[in-house]
């Protein structure tokens, strides 16, 4: 189902740009991760209500109950089953979407471009732990020299109150500056002066390639990574934590999901109902899942709110259904 939407797509690949088969079944591997992401949880859900339906069909629970096994016997083993899936997802989410969307971004750029695409970011602010602050409207990547950007509407406030501006720069993040061209220096209150090109210390351990690749592409480990230079820089780091407590809240809530499952499949009757009800969470799951994240765009939510929200109401709401089975 989460295929069909991306066959289209790879069709229009293979009468617009004449790609072969391979090259589409090279773009679907590569958004398998992706799918996974998504379709984890659910998967964990069928497979405990199958689990559990072919056992009440086979009078297994009945059987079970009979002899005075309790349901928490079955509960248990179901959970370890959903740390499996946990783990398993915390890994597809962390390191393997993010490695096989470099290879997807790369495949489909090759189609439109001979040359790699720039990463770019707009309003990006630097408060360096010496005081000074660096402003770029603009920052461009450079395909050719990773270790280098190119800057565009730049301001540097000095800690002596001087501020510097210029139209365009150039980032070398070998030698940390900033080189402003036909910069004008202003110190404190005076009228801006006109001191050519200008060469100014930049003390930030990251590289423009990593700094400006999109949250989206990084691994765990490499936005983790990201997230603290930033932090350590005074940069923005809204984006990259939201996207570190997503990954690792969209894993967790594969066990949350199953405990819902195992709880409502226990029960010998109402198999029916128990399925539907697991359905309804499920799409429930999606529209908040999608909603948190339309709350953090427009900054009603924290990074970590936003992400955790959807988990946490799902925990809730199976912590509610085992109160309620513990008490029938």
């Amino acid at each position: 189902m989460l295929s069909i939407d991306y066959l289209s797509f790879m069709a229009s690949f293979l009468l617009t740009y004449d790609a072969t088969l391979l090259q589409v079944g090279e773009l679907l591997l590569s958004k398998l991760p992706y799918f996974l992401h998504l379709s984890l949880p659910i998967a964990g859900v069928f497979a405990v209500l199958l689990a559990t339906g072919r056992l009440a069909r086979d009078s297994e629970l009945k059987a079970a109950y009979a002899l005075g096994v309790p349901p928490l016997a079955f509960i248990v083993p179901m959970l370890l089953f959903g740390l499996v899936i946990t783990g398993l997802a915390v890994v597809n989410n962390g390191w393997v979407e993010p490695l096989a969307e470099r290879n997807y971004t790369r495949l489909v750029e090759s189609f439109y471009t001979t040359r790699p695409a720039t990463e770019r970011q707009l309003n990006v602010a630097f408060g360096l732990p010496d005081g000074s602050i660096h402003y770029a409207a603009e920052i461009r990547s450079i395909a050719a020299d990773p270790a280098t950007a190119e800057l565009y509407g730049v301001l540097v406030l000095l800690p002596d109150g001087t501020s510097l501006t210029a139209r365009r720069g150039l980032w070398d993040s070998d030698e940390r500056t900033w080189l402003l061209h036909d910069a004008e220096r202003a110190p404190g209150d005076a009228a801006p002066e006109s001191v050519g090109d200008l060469l100014v210390p930049f003390e930030f351990r990251g590289s423009p390639a990593e700094t400006l690749t999109r949250e989206e592409l990084l691994t765990l480990t490499e936005l983790t990574a990201q997230r603290d230079r930033l932090k350590e820089a005074g940069g923005e780091t809204r984006n990259a934590s939201f996207e570190v407590q997503r990954r690792l809240a969209d894993a967790f809530s594969s066990l949350c999901f199953v405990l819902i499952a195992a709880l409502l499949g226990v029960g010998v009757r109402e198999r029916a109902a128990a399925f539907g009800l697991t359905i309804g969470l499920l799409v429930s799951f999606y529209a908040l899942w999608t909603v948190s994240a339309t709350l953090f765009d427009r900054s009603v939510l924290t990074p970590v709110q936003a992400a955790w929200l959807t988990p946490v109401i799902v925990a809730s709401a199976a912590l509610l259904l085992g109160i309620w089975r513990l008490r029938r």
